[in-house]
């Protein structure tokens, strides 16, 4: 099927296909053979008469030569080889491509810019400057070629596409005015909304309603005209149009909005509507990097439907010719085709997998510039690796998340926000975002009315943006309690559940949460459990597989090679104490992505039985306190980063070795957040509920205290009597016994009472308690 620009007339990414070698017919090129249009043939300046093959073929207003066009182009085609992408010395490169897509239905030839600029700079410029025009002749020079090499009758149907990418400059959104309308740009953003696949009519088939004669008309500048008379009875008006009959292309209109990095200082990201047509829609989805390649178009746009008075500013749009995912240092998921790996890459990712110092390896080529830090790169590199995602829908098991969730808790200047940006440049999906910045529809979905069709839609938050990818929150202490309630589905479930202006949908979330929280006070209190620390609900502190304390060490060694560390980033003041070989960024991106795409590893037998004994034993810590120091959760956690240790070394099987790792990372992280700081042992019920069972029973025995002070003032407490009296002689009874008590465990056993129903208090500067019921 052909396209359509947005008037209505043939798109640049059609190019005319529909005349296949017979020319072209809109575009300036006679249809009928032996002959040419008369704008094209260039007279003797005398005026007097020439021979015929005199006649030279030209774009109108231009002097380029069309047939010299379509021979430079061969030439190219035939000549042109790279020696790096060269796979056979003999064969040109896109002979060889031409060659080697024989069976394909529709051919699409990807044609890189910059090999047109080193054969004929000329040719580049030609190109740039008036792409509707050469496409379609480049269109038939290849598919002419194509013919002459295989000389066999190809079907009609079969055509083939060139697809020009990589131009020599990428033109900047900004940058994007009325000198580019018309020209080949290359433009790079991020996918930030794909509307549905739309009809566009091609050809409109009518049919007399008297006689039944069917007559084919081509749509032109969006417009249809009806034919007035039948040419076989001569009726008038008597046409209906038939939509079965009529010839539609797909279409898909594209939103992309400009990278982070590319945003200049105090400024507002633009975006730049593209539209998609036929074999290039539904190959991108929101989130994605992508550079586009296309014709810069301009179209008017009318007042009202009514009027045929057209609005002074235009509508501009870019026609896509070729769309490349952005992923050179970036890795990518296990489910995007985009990446195809060569045999000289995978070559180098198995020789990397089987070196003995792989792990070590990796953890000094994840954030060079961060000092020390280790277990915390091990659990990001985990976390970046991901465990597998396993979907028992069919045996009603239900789905199990691989995505690893990861907190960094602690001390201000401790690196947290610079890992956090290093895994976000890394990550090929993924949205940073900060706490405060944030809000809750910011994060899931917001509703938004579309300005032109006026429909509503929903446009994509950071979350569904980060689909099967990692989303870093920073300042995750500040956020809204509103925002943070938003993520107990998606960190869980993995999908948003959206009932907004009458749509109610699910969207995936599978995305991995790395998030960094200051303490309230500043600095880390280790006599305070996490949760004090940084007043975050428990219920979400449960859904983290790790949670980092990140502390600011004090002694004067670990002050003087951390102070030379970071001189030593700034030039040559002191030479690095640490010249171990890394693998650079690039790499480390491809060798995720291939461990990601290829690496499945299994559970073998001795891994399981050592979990299941390791989750035995960690509950049997607990029970001679009745504590819980294991939940179902730190079992599946445990699971997830055996599986990401094992894809790190690309094997099939989780070996006993990954299972004691991964024990050992979860007892550095987390059981280091979930040690009670009054007792030191591990608690699971100060991330659970916010509490540990000491704590709790401390209450309760203040709870029986204060009956009985209330029962010595019974009479008076049910009038009404001061808390602070209450406070005076519960704090006697208390020294008394031997014991303390501070007034915010007070607090908590006044606000026992009062959910029991036994007493209320009114007053904020004077509370006064009244007693309700005693038992």
């Amino acid at each position: 099927m052909e396209s359509r620009r947005e008037d209505g007339s043939e798109s640049s990414s059609s190019r005319i296909r529909t005349q296949g070698t017979q020319g072209l017919g809109r575009h300036g090129i006679s249809n009928t053979e032996g002959s040419l249009a008369p704008q094209f043939v260039n007279r003797m300046e005398d005026g007097t008469d020439f021979d015929p093959g005199a006649l030279r073929s030209v774009l109108w207003g231009t002097d380029i030569n069309i047939d010299e066009i379509q021979t430079k182009f061969k030439d190219f085609l035939l000549r042109f080889t790279d020696a790096d992408e060269m796979s056979d010395g003999e064969t040109p490169f896109y002979i060889k491509r031409l060659i080697d897509n024989t069976n394909t239905a529709f051919f699409n030839l990807d044609v890189d810019c910059d090999h047109i600029f080193q054969f004929d700079r000329e040719l580049y410029q030609q190109l740039v400057n008036y792409p509707s025009d050469i496409v379609p002749l480049f269109d038939l020079s290849a598919m002419e070629l194509y013919r002459s090499l295989h000389n066999e009758n190809l079907d009609e149907d079969y055509k083939i596409q060139v697809r020009t990418h990589n131009l020599r400059h990428v033109t900047g959104m900004r940058e994007m005015g009325p000198d580019k309308i018309d020209m080949l740009i290359a433009v790079r953003g991020i996918v930030i909304r794909c509307s549905d696949i739309v009809p566009d009519m091609r050809v409109a088939d009518f049919r007399c309603a008297q006689c039944g004669r069917h007559e084919k008309v081509t749509l032109e500048r969006g417009k249809v005209e009806e034919p007035n008379s039948c040419p076989r009875c001569l009726a008038k008006y008597s046409f209906e149009l038939i939509h079965n009959l009529s010839i539609f292309s797909d279409k898909q209109h594209i939103k992309i909005q400009e990278t982070p990095e590319n945003i200049p200082e105090g400024e507002v990201p633009h975006t730049v509507h593209i539209c998609c047509y036929d074999d290039m829609i539904d190959i991108m989805r929101p989130g994605d990097r992508i550079e586009v390649t296309g014709i810069f178009r301009a179209c008017p746009m009318r007042v009202s439907r009514l009027r045929r008075t057209l609005k002074s500013i235009y509508s501009t749009y870019v026609d896509v010719v070729h769309v490349a995912k952005m992923h050179k240092q970036r890795f990518t998921h296990e489910e995007e085709e985009v990446t195809e790996f060569s045999d000289e890459k995978k070559q180098l990712f198995h020789q990397i997998a089987e070196r003995p110092d792989l792990y070590d390896l990796l953890v000094k080529s994840f954030a060079p510039s961060i000092w020390e830090c280790d277990d915390i790169k091990k659990g990001l590199l985990c976390q970046l690796f991901g465990g597998c995602n396993k979907n028992f829908s069919n045996s009603g098991r239900g789905r199990f998340r691989g995505e690893i969730n990861i907190l960094l808790v602690g001390d201000p200047s401790t690196a947290k926000s610079q890992l956090l940006q290093f895994v976000h440049k890394l990550s090929n999906r993924g949205i940073y975002t900060s706490g405060k910045g944030s809000s809750a529809v910011g994060l899931t979905v917001y509703v938004k009315r579309d300005p032109d069709t006026k429909e509503i839609l929903l446009e994509s938050g950071a979350l569904v943006l980060s689909d099967r990818g990692i989303c870093c929150i920073d300042e995750f202490d500040k956020m809204d309690d509103s925002t943070r309630a938003m993520l107990h589905e998606a960190m869980e479930q993995q999908t948003l559940s959206v009932a907004k202006a009458g749509i109610i949908c699910q969207l995936n979330a599978r995305t991995a949460i790395l998030a960094a929280a200051n303490p309230k006070q500043s600095k880390y209190n280790p006599k305070m459990s996490v949760v004090e620390n940084i007043e975050l609900p428990p219920t979400l502190l449960s859904r983290f597989d790790l949670i980092y304390l990140v502390l600011d060490k004090t002694t004067e060694a670990y002050d003087k090679r951390l102070a030379g560390h970071i001189l030593s980033l700034y030039g040559d003041l002191v030479l690095k104490n640490d010249p171990t070989d890394t693998i650079n960024r690039e790499t480390l991106a491809g060798y995720i992505s291939y461990a990601r795409k290829f690496a499945t590893p299994k559970l073998s037998p001795d891994a399981s039985s050592l979990l299941v004994n390791s989750y035995i034993e960690m509950r049997r810590v607990g029970n001679s306190n009745k504590t819980i120091t294991a939940t179902p959760r730190q079992l599946e956690s445990i699971i997830r980063i055996s599986e990401a240790l094992a894809k790190m070394r690309l094997s099939p099987a989780v070996l006993k070795s990954d299972v004691e790792e991964a024990i050992r990372l979860m007892k550095v992280a987390t059981q280091q957040a979930a040690t009670d700081p009054k007792t030191g042992q591990i608690n699971y019920e100060l991330i659970l509920t916010g509490h540990s069972a000491g704590t709790r029973q401390k209450v309760q025995e203040n709870v029986t205290l204060i009956r009985q002070v209330l029962g010595e003032f019974k009479e008076t407490a049910k009038k009404g009597i001061k808390i602070k009296t209450i406070f005076d002689e519960f704090k006697k009874k208390i020294e008394a016994l031997g014991l303390s008590c501070t007034e915010i465990e007070f607090n908590d056993a006044i606000k026992n009472l009062e959910d029991e129903g036994i007493i209320t208090t009114t007053g904020k500067r004077q509370p006064i308690i009244r007693l309700i019921s005693f038992q």
